[in-house]
């Protein structure tokens, strides 16, 4: 009934799930027979397979068996895409810039903003923070394309791609080459089972907003793309 919270259960859906530090799309579910309008605040994953959209209803009724359109945020999407592809090149040009030693220590990626954190022993100076956010904007500027390819595991692990912190992979994994090349001969080259933008210049423009410490040899940053960059620098 309208007001009423519930979770949904679609016979399937395009709906993200939060993982690899990617937080969940949201939406609404309509019914395709009668008005009626369901409101998807967050979606998760109890058990394999299962795909669960928690919201409210808005309007009307849903029952059992109602067949259903799911519709994604899109806007809000592409903000997530955006941040999450910048992630990718935040993590090249740290390594770039400060040494292969660089490996990610936890991630967020929303729509707002990114966070980022990695191994490092000191903290990072304007002057380095400037240097990484101009080669990130330079990337971003090249509009490289994002590449989506599956691969074997040990092959992809092999050439050099890098696992992200927390994510747990199959035998065959999914890759995201940014460049012209593919694999270990891309710009980038990460194992990621998350959304990205088609070509880099789509991000816009990278800020900073923070760095700080988290731990012993572990360092966070803190980051906008698009229109929040915009918005920043407005």
């Amino acid at each position: 009934q309208p007001g009423e919270e519930a979770e949904v259960v679609a016979a399937a859906t395009p709906f993200y799930v939060e993982a690899g530090g990617e937080v969940s799309d949201t939406g609404v579910i309509r019914l395709a027979q009668r008005d009626a309008l369901f409101r998807v605040e967050e979606v998760y994953r109890p058990i394999p397979g299962l795909i669960v959209h928690v919201g409210k209803v808005i309007d009307g009724t849903l029952a059992l068996g109602d067949e259903v359109l799911l519709e994604v945020d899109n806007v809000r999407r592409g903000d997530i895409r955006r941040n999450h592809t910048g992630t990718h090149i935040l993590h090249k040009e740290l390594r770039t810039q400060l040494g292969s030693h660089v490996t990610q220590a936890g991630s967020l990626v929303a729509p707002d903003r990114l966070r980022f954190d990695f191994s490092h022993g000191e903290p990072l100076s304007e002057e380095q923070l400037a240097s990484i956010e101009a080669g990130i904007n330079q990337a971003i500027a090249a509009n490289y394309p994002v590449k989506i390819n599956h691969m074997d595991q040990q092959e992809a692990i092999s050439q050099g791609a890098m696992a992200l912190f927390g994510e747990k992979y199959g035998d065959i994994v999914r890759t995201i080459s940014i460049g012209d090349d593919l694999g270990p001969d891309a710009y980038s080259f990460e194992l990621c089972g998350g959304l990205h933008v088609e070509e880099t210049n789509d991000i816009g423009m990278f800020k900073f907003v923070s760095e700080s410490a988290v731990a012993a040899g572990t360092r966070r940053v803190e980051a906008v793309t698009g229109r929040a960059a915009q918005e920043l620098v407005s």
